[in-house]
């Protein structure tokens, strides 16, 4: 025998008790199998007998406390519990009457919550007042040093683009001139071209790199003090 079945045959037993203390029982004593565990399951059943003994027991223990003069001999543990349990929650309600108006008292004074006091208020106030100019200035500095650090970036990609359009136009100058010297002398103009040329790479190397400064380098560095802000926000 399982508990359900145990739990069936009981309430099948008591179907001469009242449905309010056919429902006490059974729920005490599920209350009972919950308490012992699924694995104690057996142990349980043996202990408390079969379900005709309970049953018995139980009808005999509410003739009992409703006045009667039966011979109250009980066969298994569970049952005395279930005859004190049952006395207690008969007397539940004027306990859980005094809690109820005990709790609202109780909560009143444990729902108080510390306030500052005015003195702590106005140091607060104080400290803010007295430490506003060094904040102010801290602030002001950090913003100078960023723009002195972007002025001085841009300066830089401005730098190697002027370079780059300077020797790419000294280059063109270059090549001219060597064009025009190549027919009287053709060593000097040609050494003319050449350094045109070198001129031009040179000036091909500053716009390489003033391009990756000002389109590459520039906006990848906006987006990483941008992730910084938002990291410090969140």
């Amino acid at each position: 025998m399982n508990r359900t079945e145990f739990i069936g045959q009981l309430e099948q037993l008591l179907q001469n008790v009242s449905p309010g203390e056919r429902e006490e029982a059974l729920q005490y004593y599920n209350d009972y199998f919950d308490d012992a565990g699924a694995e104690k399951e057996r142990e349980v059943i043996e202990a408390l007998g079969s379900p005709e003994t309970v049953a018995e027991n139980i009808r005999r223990s509410l003739q009992e406390q409703d006045g009667g003069n039966g011979d109250s001999r009980p066969s298994d543990r569970a049952l005395v519990e279930y005859g004190k349990a049952r006395k207690e929650r008969q007397d539940a309600p004027d306990e859980g009457q005094k809690t109820s108006e005990a709790g609202p008292a109780e909560g009143k004074k444990g729902s108080g919550k510390k306030e500052m006091p005015v003195w702590g208020i106005l140091l607060l106030i104080l400290l803010f007042v007295c430490a506003s100019p060094v904040l102010l200035g801290l602030a002001l500095g950090l913003f100078g040093v960023f723009l002195g650090v972007a002025a001085a970036w841009f300066a830089i990609v401005i730098s190697f683009g002027a370079v780059a359009a300077a020797l790419i136009l000294v280059m063109f100058v270059l090549l001219a001139v060597g064009v025009v010297c190549i027919p009287s002398d053709a060593l000097a103009g040609a050494g003319v071209v050449g350094a045109g040329m070198v001129c031009g790479g040179i000036g091909i190397l500053f716009l390489i790199l003033a391009v990756v400064l000002g389109c590459v380098a520039t906006p990848a560095v906006c987006r990483g003090i941008a992730g910084l802000f938002r990291k410090k926000a969140h």
